[in-house]
């Protein structure tokens, strides 16, 4: 398998469990290609940079790599984007999306992520398993946008009880649960 994890507004490609995550797949799998940019301009960000972020480091998501896209926060929207512009023969193998959103939540600095509706079929077609992860607390993302976005995707929804924007604020350096939901996908594809 192969890893991509894609940050939050503000964030790098070691904040908040990504780092720890980048760690722990290699040891996991020392064969694996583990990738975790920091994306440009990471406090006023621009779909059009991240997405070419994303190209500069693979150019086509190709099937028989097992690709596993990892979003938090602001890198959610990011990955849907990213799968509803895939060519013909794109295809990821699993989505993660942990604190899941898929509509603009008034911050004029993320608006440029939304400025048109999702595709749903579309984003669908591009990947084999998406699996979202929402906070019940989570001060910026309500758990019922979580639900909706897992709806849209008929992915497995999963709740943190109290994890707030699962983030370092809220205590997520390690994030073991989310580690063992890639060892089950893993498994799977073994």
């Amino acid at each position: 398998m192969s890893f991509f994890l894609i940050h939050c507004w503000g964030g790098n490609g070691r904040s908040c469990w990504s780092g720890w995550l980048s760690d722990e797949l290699k040891v996991l799998s020392p064969a694996s290609r583990v990738l975790l940019p920091d994306f440009p301009n990471t406090n006023a960000p621009r779909l059009d940079e991240w997405l070419l972020e994303i190209h500069r480091h693979v150019k086509k998501f190709d099937e028989k790599d097992e690709w596993v896209l990892i979003g938090h926060s602001l890198g959610c929207p990011t990955i849907l984007r990213l799968l509803e512009a895939f060519g013909k023969n794109e295809r990821v193998c699993a989505v993660i999306l942990v604190a899941a959103f898929a509509k603009d939540l008034g911050f004029k600095e993320t608006r440029n992520f939304f400025e048109k509706d999702f595709d749903w079929d579309k984003i669908k077609k591009g990947c084999g398993k998406f699996i979202v992860i929402n906070s019940d607390n989570d001060p910026f993302i309500e758990l019922d946008e979580g639900k909706r976005v897992a709806k849209l995707l008929g992915a497995e929804l999963v709740v943190e009880h109290g994890a707030g924007h699962i983030n370092e604020g809220s205590g997520f350096g390690p994030y073991p649960r989310l580690l063992e939901i890639i060892k089950g996908l893993k498994s799977k594809s073994e």
